[in-house]
């Protein structure tokens, strides 16, 4: 089961390509996609996933737990009730998730628009599992992302957000996790987000 929650740890269509952009304008987009989000200081929220495994042993397990965002890009979740097999994630950084991050860790392969979203495909740099990454993010934040990894696997979040006080935040993402031998769904639902910004 270990490769199943390695898997949500990193939890979490064809499009018009319309114009290429150069690396510097991928650093401005990752920048930009938190504009929004900018004087959001913290927030914390409540979490319930509801997990599916697709293969043997075909198991459904619901998790609750609660999440902390810190300015710049910690970003954190921790379940409650992990059954044994998983106690090793019951703690799990979601940072991959904060596009900010992405420069420290990807090279942007191409850079194109479909209207008002930036479409991303980066590579690692440093060789490594990942063969690559493709992002789709809008002013909002990120929208999908997806990993493939050199044995095939692929993890793909999708993230649908909500507005509180004024701010982008997730109110659910959808995940889908192929590894060799496991196939797992997810859901994630947040709620209840305190949220602390910066002064007027």
């Amino acid at each position: 089961m270990r490769p199943v929650y390695r898997g949500v740890a990193a939890l979490v269509a064809s499009l018009a390509l319309l114009a290429e952009g150069p690396p510097d304008e991928a650093a401005q987009v990752f920048a930009m996609t938190g504009a929004r989000t900018s004087a959001v200081r913290s927030y914390t929220f409540a979490l319930h996933v509801d997990f599916t495994l697709k293969t043997f042993p075909y198991l459904r397990l619901h998790l609750d737990g609660s999440g902390e965002y810190q300015r710049p890009n910690l970003y954190s979740i921790h379940f409650r009730n992990v059954p044994w097999f998983g106690k090793d994630f019951e703690n799990i950084k979601m940072d991959p998730l904060e596009p900010v991050t992405w420069p420290a860790t990807y090279d942007v392969v191409s850079l194109v628009h479909d209207g008002p979203r930036a479409i991303v495909e980066m590579k690692d740099r440093t060789d490594g599992h990942v063969r690559g990454v493709h992002a789709v993010l809008d002013e909002d934040g990120l929208r999908q992302v997806q990993w493939t990894y050199v044995d095939g696997g692929v993890i793909r979040v999708e993230v649908n957000p909500t507005e509180v006080d004024g701010y982008p935040v997730p109110q659910s993402e959808d995940a889908e996790i192929q590894v060799p031998g496991y196939h797992v769904i997810a859901h994630a639902q947040f709620e209840g987000y305190k949220l602390t910004t910066d002064p007027p």
